[in-house]
């Protein structure tokens, strides 16, 4: 039996699968984000061994092949799992390539929004993006961004500067603060505050859900920040391209407006487009990915997939 694992990693998470050449799933591991500008690297390689340790068992002899999708340091990862067990082959691939193989397709345009944003190009012969610069400069639209705009819309409704919203509230009651400037602190002094910002999006689609305007607006801000991405990049190459449009990260799951208007703004400028959701999570798509480079066709994929990697796939709408 030969074994494979599909490892995605982002500014929020990394995680892993191991599988055999018939599918399944044999298990799964999941640490937290691997993005070095944030996060120490000594911090990263302790937890990506913590991962490998985790994800494959002493009784298998080797892994055939590992695809990865890591931002940062794959090389690192990919050395954990050699510590554990021999490793044949490897194969790296772009968060766009993934993203567009979880969707069962090779080639299209992908908005990106995870902790982070970026809109990727992905064409038969070249690659191209837009965005990606980091929560300092940039990722408008992904999560961090999202998680900032939310302590904000807190403070404007608690000093009067913005509309009454459920997410002082919220946020008061989840981050079990006493007064909002309390928020302060808890940002400056934890370790990781672009994730705990991060984490705050979470209220935003409970608030969002609850029909809150300043939440559905504040996913609707996003979804026009991610269709500039994408449209920029579009008419950089003439507006002509091969593929669907495809909507993948973790934001996206939080408030089924922000894809609607997502795609809204696409339709205004290119009224065919394809615009659509991915079948699964990205580590998914490493691992169909992986199949396609062997000359398989995703439509022969998908039932194993849907069997054996139920717990990655995204069924149904997003949220409302």
């Amino acid at each position: 039996m030969k074994y494979y694992i599909a490892a995605d990693g982002g500014g929020t998470k990394l995680q892993a699968v191991l599988y055999d050449e018939t599918l399944h799933v044999i298990n799964t591991a999941r640490v937290s984000g691997v993005n070095s500008n944030f996060k120490p690297v000594e911090r990263i390689a302790a937890e990506m061994h913590h991962l490998a340790a985790e994800l494959i068992p002493e009784d298998i002899d080797g892994i055939e092949n590992v695809t990865l999708s890591v931002v940062g340091d794959g090389e690192m990862l990919l050395d954990a799992l050699k510590s554990r067990r021999p490793v044949r082959n490897c194969c790296y691939y772009g968060e766009g390539e993934v993203a567009l193989a979880a969707a069962g397709v090779l080639y299209g345009v992908v908005a990106q929004a995870g902790t982070g944003s970026d809109a990727f190009l992905v064409q038969p012969g070249f690659r191209d993006a837009v965005g990606g610069w980091g929560a300092v400069l940039g990722d408008e639209g992904g999560g961090y961004d999202l998680g900032i705009r939310t302590l904000k819309a807190a403070i404007y409704a608690y000093d009067g500067r913005g509309p009454k919203t459920v997410l002082l509230e919220m946020l008061m009651e989840k981050w079990n603060l006493s007064r909002p400037w309390d928020m302060i602190e808890r940002l400056v002094r934890n370790p990781d505050s672009r994730e705990l910002a991060a984490s705050a999006t979470y209220l935003t689609a409970e608030a969002a859900g609850r029909g809150d305007e300043v939440a559905l607006k504040l996913y609707e801000d996003a979804a026009h920040e991610l269709s500039l991405q994408v449209l920029t990049l579009l008419r950089r190459h003439g507006g002509i391209w091969e593929g669907p449009i495809v909507a993948s990260g973790g934001t996206w799951k939080g408030c089924g407006r922000m894809f609607d208007t997502f795609r809204e703004d696409i339709w205004k400028v290119y009224p065919d487009a394809v615009v659509d959701r991915p079948f699964a999570d990205p580590v998914v798509g490493c691992a169909i990915r992986q199949r396609m480079a062997e000359g398989e066709q995703f439509r022969n994929l998908k039932d194993m997939i849907e069997e054996e990697f139920a717990p990655f796939l995204l069924k149904g709408l997003f949220p409302d």
